[in-house]
């Protein structure tokens, strides 16, 4: 609960100006996300404790050998995972968790955080039962089972941060592909990515937020989509702000 707390009071106050930063200067903003990323992610990753005895290699990068960024984020080829290296004795204990930068490297720490605790679950699933975790890469309904899992995490936390990963995604895709490459992504996040990989995901984009979009496509003007979520933006409590607030006052 402490992780969620801390996760919820320092990124939500944070998606306010980037979603004015996302309708006025884009271009920056996908330039400093960029940069900023492995730090970015490092952050995310520190405020969860990863389990005694096991050694976990976080990796950030595009697949090996292959430093072709030309893939989209609604494009097959852009998975993340965690897979078990060993689990013994001898051999020790080790997890590899990869993201891939292809996908996320654009994103903000807002939008990053549904990613990272899905994947951060996975950790704690296969370090409590290796072996079963193991045989998910064959076993689709206990693949489904996992992912089950692994998304629920994320309703533990706000649904504003989901809401940052989808807006910066269609937008990142307008702004390479332009409505084309919007559309693609947008029906990827409603239609497709609950079943993809096996399945057992949730559905990314709700349906009032898909006719949004729909809606800013047919009047030619992405301000339409983006001036949704700014309008209905979520404040965290007042208590969550005032107690964060206090936070920052002692830091200084």
């Amino acid at each position: 609960m402490e992780t969620i707390n801390q996760i919820n009071n320092k990124y939500l106050k944070q998606i306010k100006k980037s979603r004015q930063e996302l309708k006025y200067n884009r271009k920056n903003f996908w330039q400093k996300n960029k940069v900023n990323f492995l730090n970015n992610l490092k952050t995310l990753v520190s405020f969860f404790e990863f389990p005694k005895g096991w050694k976990v290699n976080v990796v950030a990068s595009y697949f090996l050998l292959d430093k072709d960024t030309r893939s989209m984020p609604y494009d097959n080829d852009v998975w993340c995972f965690v897979d078990v290296v060993a689990a013994s004795v001898n051999q020790g204990y080790d997890l590899v968790v990869f993201f891939n930068r292809t996908d996320l490297e654009f994103l903000s720490p807002p939008a990053l955080i549904p990613i990272v605790i899905h994947e951060l679950k996975h950790v704690e699933q296969a370090t409590k039962d290796p072996k079963n975790y193991v045989s998910t890469s064959i076993d689709d309904e206990l693949n489904k089972t996992y992912e089950k899992e692994a998304e629920a995490e994320r309703k533990n936390y706000s649904d504003e941060f989901r809401k940052q990963d989808i807006l910066e995604k269609v937008l990142f895709c307008y702004d390479k592909k332009s409505w084309k490459g919007a559309k693609k992504m947008a029906f990827y996040l409603y239609e497709e990515n609950e079943n993809a990989f096996g399945g057992g995901y949730m559905k990314e984009m709700t349906k009032e937020e898909y006719d949004i979009f729909l809606n800013a496509e047919d009047e030619k003007d992405i301000d339409i989509f983006i001036d949704y979520f700014i309008d209905n933006f979520k404040e965290p409590p007042k208590e969550e702000r005032k107690d964060s607030e206090e936070k920052e006052e002692v830091v200084v």
